[in-house]
């Protein structure tokens, strides 16, 4: 699990504090819960020095009923709504690093009888590899009229 899907649990656990699985769901789960699969990703050219990658995660809300499952489901959303959809960024001891993931898109929706979905969609950007090379050293320049 990256850093970011891992700072996205921690802010929504705040929100709705239940038991939460990042595995495949067990037989008999506990209902309230929440399930965090591994994002879908790909890639895009961003700029001459960084690439995208747009992640897209579907959080699996599970609660007793389709009515109660969408209600927290459309509570946790609104709750990154009105924090500008700005998720603190956590380091691996959970302490903030400043930085924010910005949620480009939140959708909720309910999936089946007592389970809800949040849809969290954001991008990231990484830099290119640079080459490695001796600099430039030493240049002289001849220089005259014609």
């Amino acid at each position: 699990m990256n850093q970011e899907v891992g700072s996205i649990m921690s802010y929504i656990y705040k929100i709705f504090p239940v038991k939460v699985y990042d595995k495949p769901v067990p037989e008999g789960f506990q209902t309230p819960s929440l399930y965090f699969p591994e994002p879908f990703v790909f890639e895009s050219p961003d700029t001459v020095s960084t690439f995208k990658k747009t992640f897209s995660l579907s959080v699996k809300l599970f609660h007793k009923d389709s009515q109660k499952a969408s209600d927290e489901a459309e509570r946790i959303a609104d709750a990154i709504r009105t924090k500008r959809n700005l998720i603190p960024l956590l380091k691996p001891d959970g302490e903030e690093t400043g930085d924010y993931i910005r949620i480009s898109r939140i959708e909720t929706r309910i999936a089946d009888s007592g389970v809800a979905i949040i849809q969290l969609t954001w991008n990231s950007r990484y830099y290119y590899e640079k080459e490695q090379y001796t600099p430039l050293q030493d240049v002289g320049v001849d220089s005259g009229v014609k």
